[in-house]
Parts: C-alpha cells; sequence; structure tokens
C-alpha cells in the first residue's frame, strides 16, 4: 500500500474512533447535566483540550504507523479527514440529540445561558436597563439553538473552520522530515 493510501486508511480509522469517544463524552455529560456543555466555560475549555491531546496523539501515532516522517501536506491530509469526520459526527450528534432525545434541550439550554450571562452582567455592575437591553441585542437563544437547516450548515460550517486551523497547526508542529543520509546520495558513474 502507497504511502497516500496508508494516511487515509489510518486516518479514517483514528477519525471515527475519535468521533466515537466525542459522542460518548458528549452523551456523558448530558446525562450529568444537560446544560454543562453550555454554561460551563471551564467544561468547555476542558474539552477542548482534551480533544487537542487526543488529535496529537492520533497525529503522532499516524506519523509512526507510516514509518516516522511526513511532510506537511501528509500530515494536514490527515487532520483534514479526521477533522471532517468529527464536524459531520457532532453536526449529526447535535441534530440526533436536540431533535430525538431531548427535544426540549434548545429551550433549556437557552434559558441557561440567558440566567448565566444575566448573572455574569449583575457580577460587573450593569444596571437591570443595560442587562435587558444587552439580551435583547444577543437575540433569541433558543432560535440559535433549534436545529435546523441553516443553524445546522452553519455549525458544521464553523467545526470544520475551527478543526481546519487546527489541523494546520498541528500539521505545522507534527510534520517530520526524513534526515538525509550521506550514503543515501546517487554514486558516480
Amino acid at each position: 500500500m502507497d504511502k497516500s493510501a496508508l494516511i487515509s486508511k489510518l486516518s479514517l480509522k483514528n477519525g471515527f474512533m475519535l468521533a466515537a469517544v466525542s459522542v460518548v463524552l458528549s452523551l456523558t455529560l448530558h446525562f450529568i447535566d444537560p446544560v454543562l456543555v453550555y454554561t460551563s466555560f471551564l467544561a468547555q475549555v476542558g474539552i477542548f483540550v482534551l480533544f487537542i491531546a487526543l488529535l496529537v496523539v492520533v497525529g503522532i501515532n499516524i506519523r509512526k504507523e507510516i514509518g516516522g516522517f511526513w511532510t506537511f501536506g501528509e500530515a494536514f491530509k490527515a487532520f483534514l479527514i479526521i477533522s471532517l469526520i468529527l464536524a459531520l459526527t457532532a453536526t449529526l450528534y447535535n441534530v440526533v440529540l436536540m431533535k430525538f432525545i431531548d427535544p426540549d434541550l434548545p429551550a433549556k439550554a437557552a434559558a441557561a445561558i440567558e440566567d448565566a450571562q444575566r448573572a455574569m452582567m449583575e457580577k460587573f455592575g450593569m444596571a437591570s436597563e443595560q442587562i435587558d437591553e444587552a439580551m435583547a441585542k444577543a437575540g433569541n437563544m433558543q432560535e440559535k439553538l433549534e436545529p435546523t437547516f441553516k443553524n445546522i450548515f452553519t455549525s458544521f460550517g464553523v467545526s470544520l473552520a475551527l478543526y481546519g486551523v487546527l489541523s494546520l497547526i498541528l500539521s505545522a508542529i507534527l510534520k517530520k522530515k526524513e534526515p538525509v543520509r550521506f550514503d543515501s546520495f546517487p554514486k558516480e558513474a
């Protein structure tokens, strides 16, 4: 199997594995507290750091399995395949979660987000009128969370863009050129 095909195969395998981890983690957090992911900055950062660590580990493992060296382009291809799988899985998971598993989640999450925003603004000493004005400018949070075609498409696009940037960064960090050895130069005839 050539190197490009092997990278694709390993990326698909690891992408689906990370997607399964993502779904299990999301469902676990949902059953612990359905609005935790929407209201806790610490939970969001923790999940983000965990997935960056998992992507690094997966990237290093793929690089080892293809011989220990890969170019920026090969690394980017691998991370882009994984990113596409993760973005698709996250989007489909959110649709299934909000349409079938917990149809009341958009309303519960919107109320929790608005309460958290209001509490934060009060903590900063904003007047009640200012808070109401800021909340009105933010718009209806429930409409933003409902799994409509526009929201699904936007969510997928944002996820793919964020994963794309992360793929570029990780590819630049994890690329590794094969060292040039003196015995590998062509011999003179």
